[in-house]
């Protein structure tokens, strides 16, 4: 079990517990935005019941407001399984059981209150922003919070496009931003959509992409990927093959091309990935092929139960939302060597500056390099 952080906030104290588990507390579950958020809410003193939290990603918002009604919008499953997971910590589950609304979905009600954690990705910002439009009205109470160093140039005016926007002084080095929405009109609210409509073509490879605001290289060719493409003429044959953190679905897709008789399961933690996989995977005609594809929705593979694999193919992060750090890459590597058959491979690429080679080796117990240039390595691991 992971080590809690003690997050004494305007509405109690609760241990509230990072995904993937660190068994030390050099990173908190929370920070100094959550704690200005939940102070500024209480010092309104107003009446609320229904309340929409944006982007809570370890459950620290959602646990401090038991109390309320709770809808947690966001688009990572991590996130909303660590929010489930701090309410059985916390002795919760009897009486709290907040909605958990996915990044593939808007919210369809109006709320008496928004609190809203910036997110990074500024398309994500905008996709948010527009669909807040839709649920709040002249007497919605939207707080939006960050740290500082973390918020987009221009925030302030960005943020005035939903309502009159105040800045709050700066605490902790974090900001608040108090908003009075602006009277909407839905008929006239600009659309939401997961996924534009496939538009990023790929010569080399005849494909044509969609992804939503969310998905990471959603607008371009991954370069890591490209050269992690080039090196597939190598892999080994393979009947089940799993694309780890699949993003716009590239990987498992063109593994697919080169042995089409292979099961292929895509997974990632972001809703709007497996989404954008899944219409990738139609729209370029793949579903055509047998068998079938799966998707999941999944913290790598913490809910997955089904076969193991022969082969599973990984470009993995190197951060979880500001926090650069190897935990993802950990988890991915440590729960893919439980799931690979016996001589099964993980084939990642990843930054030549970043340890996975001896990561794969702690885990593994054997690595070999299957390409590298300037800037990429391309390694494999057997089960």
């Amino acid at each position: 079990m992971t080590t809690p952080t003690t997050f004494s906030n305007a509405f109690g104290t609760f241990d509230i517990y990072r995904r993937p588990a660190r068994h030390d507390k050099s990173l908190q579950a929370w920070d100094a935005a959550d704690d200005y958020l939940l102070e500024t809410l209480k010092t309104k003193n107003l009446h609320v019941d229904d309340v929409l939290i944006v982007n809570d990603q370890f459950g620290a918002l959602g646990i401090a407001l038991n109390a309320y009604t709770i809808c947690s919008w966001s688009d990572s499953r991590t996130a909303h399984l660590a929010l489930s997971d701090n309410i059985k910590h916390n002795r919760l589950a009897a009486f709290f059981t907040p909605e958990l609304l996915p990044g593939t979905q808007r919210p369809e009600r109006t709320f008496d209150a928004v609190l809203w954690r910036i997110p990074k990705t500024l398309a994500l910002f905008d996709q948010q922003l527009n669909a807040l439009k839709l649920c709040t009205n002249a007497d919605t109470l939207v707080l939006a919070a960050g740290m500082l160093k973390h918020l987009p140039d221009r925030i302030f005016e960005s943020l005035q496009r939903l309502g009159d926007t105040v800045a709050l002084p700066a605490q902790k080095k974090a900001r608040v931003f108090h908003i009075t929405p602006h009277p909407q009109h839905t008929e006239t609210a600009p659309a939401i959509s997961v996924c534009a409509e496939p538009s990023l073509t790929i010569p080399d490879y005849q494909l044509t992409l969609s992804a939503g605001p969310n998905v990471f290289a959603r607008d371009k060719f991954d370069i890591g990927a490209r050269f992690f493409i080039e090196q597939f003429k190598q892999l080994p044959r393979s009947a089940r093959i799993a694309d780890l953190g699949c993003g716009n679905g590239i990987l498992g897709m063109l593994a697919k091309r080169m042995q089409p008789s292979s099961a292929v399961a895509f997974f990632d933690d972001s809703y709007q990935a497996v989404a954008a996989a899944e219409l990738n995977y139609r729209y370029n005609g793949f579903d055509d092929l047998f068998p079938a594809a799966t998707f999941q929705v999944d913290d790598v593979f913490s809910n997955y139960n089904g076969a193991a694999f022969d082969l599973i193919l990984c470009n993995p992060p190197f951060h979880q939302g500001h926090v650069v750090g190897d935990q993802i890459a950990w988890q991915m590597f440590k729960q893919s060597r439980d799931l690979l058959t016996p001589q099964g491979e993980l084939w990642i690429v990843g930054n030549r500056h970043l340890q996975y080679q001896s990561m794969l080796k702690k885990i593994f117990g054997n690595c070999r390099q299957i390409a590298a240039n300037t800037k990429f390595v391309v390694l494999a691991a057997r089960a």
